[in-house]
C-alpha cells in the first residue's frame, strides 16, 4: 500500500515530531490510517465490479 501525502501533511508531520506532541501525532496517524482503509475498500470494490 502507498499513502500519498500533501506537502502540508509532510510539514505537519515534521512539526509533530520536533514538538513531540503525542496527541497531534496520534491524530495524524489516525487520519493516515483512515485514508489507507478507504483506499483499501476502493480497491476491493474495483475487483468486484
Amino acid at each position: 500500500m502507498v499513502l500519498n501525502i500533501t506537502e502540508e501533511e509532510f510539514l505537519q508531520m515534521k512539526q509533530v515530531l520536533m514538538d513531540e506532541d503525542h496527541e497531534a501525532a496520534l491524530r495524524l496517524i489516525k487520519a493516515f490510517h483512515k485514508r489507507l482503509e478507504q483506499q483499501k475498500h476502493q480497491g476491493m470494490k474495483s475487483h468486484l465490479g
